[in-house]
């Protein structure tokens, strides 16, 4: 695998595991060893799908949970 920031180049094992991006889907993120980029990555393949930047949600938003906290009433 080759980190698209800095070209480092190895195995996926190699770069930090940070989480799943979504649950119906093989990407994921994980960080490069070197310079410390977020990188998408498809699992199946072992391929960089793209570069994360901090507060970014490429992959749109999750499970349909959003706002249910504001909606919660306390009785």
């Amino acid at each position: 695998m080759k980190c698209t920031g800095c070209g480092y180049e190895a195995g996926i094992d190699k770069f930090r595991y940070l989480y799943n991006a979504r649950v119906d889907s093989s990407i994921s993120l994980r960080q490069c060893p070197k310079c410390e980029e977020w990188l998408g990555v498809d699992e199946l393949t072992q391929k960089v799908v793209q570069s994360v930047n901090a507060g970014e949600a490429p992959w749109g938003k999750s499970a349909g949970i959003e706002g249910k906290s504001e909606q919660a009433t306390v009785d």
